[in-house]
């Protein structure tokens, strides 16, 4: 056997024994954790942590591999901290908005008996999942109305999450107002800019004043408070009964078929699903993007979508976002993706999910 073969023999097998005691490791991390909530303990401790990496910079005996271990055992901590939190929040679900609003339906519609936390922002929810702080965030990603939301493929493309679950909600839009309130007396509607477009129809020539709001939710809850016959808002049905308000028109969406697709985004990924995305941009040469696509339909794959968007800050620049009919992990999914590496750059699995 040659010295490089006996070096490879020696690091097959510690890598080997490396996988065993991590996975002991982390069965001891879920013990730890279990305890201190059944005892209403702190679970993370910044002071325990330097403690740890000061006794076991002791084990090493090498100076030159000092520094080394010391990024390893860090790495090592983190990954143990983030497990910590996916238990800690294994039942904390993330939604944008407000209470009331079109996400938190979807959020509670498709996860049933869970704890919710809404963010501000899209990005917060990114955010909230990337560092673990909630299992999953509930995100929507096109109307079939007014198109896609475009900041979130930016979103989808810039953190390191995975779509895992597709939920269409079906979108009714109703004129709300409180009790005594009829159409005739409404004046002022309060409403998000959105909502307002999808009623267009039904609201031309009623001569209501618009006044857009952040969403439908807040604009239920100001008319509610306001407790004016004259103001009214465009919410959901649901909406109006949790802010006690009257439907004084129901369904005055333009199209019946107004249906907002949800993503449901993780830090793991699913193993799971008949449909995945991606994301790519092309080489900067004739063609490029006929011959991705080419490749994709040869291996016998159905687009559903294809989508071009501008990459934030580079000017001329595009990334396409597909989705795919099929299975990921797959071997022929697997090897259409290690070619289309040959004609595209920047490729990113999105995630799988059943549809």
């Amino acid at each position: 056997m040659s010295k490089l073969e006996n070096a490879r023999k020696i690091i097959n097998q510690v890598d080997k024994d490396m996988a065993s005691l991590f996975e002991k490791r982390m069965e001891a991390v879920e013990a730890v954790v279990e305890y201190k909530l059944e005892h209403d303990m702190e679970v993370l401790d910044s002071r325990r942590e330097q403690e740890l990496i000061e006794k076991n910079l002791q084990y090493i005996q090498a100076d030159q591999y000092r520094s080394s271990y010391l990024d390893f055992f860090q790495e090592m901590l983190r990954i143990s901290k983030d497990y910590q939190k996916s238990i800690i929040n294994h039942d904390l679900i993330a939604y944008q908005g407000t209470y009331g609003a079109f996400s938190y339906i979807a959020t509670t519609r498709i996860f049933e008996n869970h704890k919710y936390r809404s963010y501000p922002t899209f990005e917060d929810v990114f955010k909230a999942v990337d560092a673990q702080e909630v299992a999953y965030g509930v995100i929507p990603f096109e109307n079939s109305f007014t198109g896609e939301v475009g900041e979130v493929s930016d979103l989808l493309r810039e953190y390191d999450v995975y779509i895992t679950k597709i939920y269409d909600l079906k979108v009714d839009q109703n004129l709300l107002g409180i009790k005594g309130s009829d159409p005739s007396k409404i004046k002022k509607v309060y409403s998000h800019p959105q909502a307002i477009s999808q009623s267009s129809l039904f609201l031309k020539g009623r001569g209501y004043e618009m006044i857009p709001y952040p969403n439908t939710a807040l604009a239920a809850q100001f008319v509610s408070e306001q407790q004016d016959v004259t103001l009214g808002a465009i919410a959901s049905k649901e909406t109006a009964t949790l802010f006690g308000l009257e439907i004084l028109e129901s369904n005055i969406h333009t199209t019946m078929d107004n249906t907002t697709r949800f993503v449901v985004i993780s830090k793991i990924p699913s193993n799971q699903g008949n449909y995945f995305q991606m994301m790519f941009t092309t080489k900067n040469e004739t063609g490029a993007l006929a011959k991705a696509m080419n490749l994709i339909a040869s291996y016998g794959f159905n687009m559903e979508s294809i989508k071009s968007r501008a990459i934030p800050n580079e000017p001329w620049s595009y990334y396409f976002h597909v989705e795919i009919e099929g299975i990921l992990k797959d071997e022929k999914t697997q090897e259409m993706i290690k070619k289309l590496e040959a004609t595209c750059m920047d490729i990113r699995i999105l995630g799988s999910y059943n549809k």
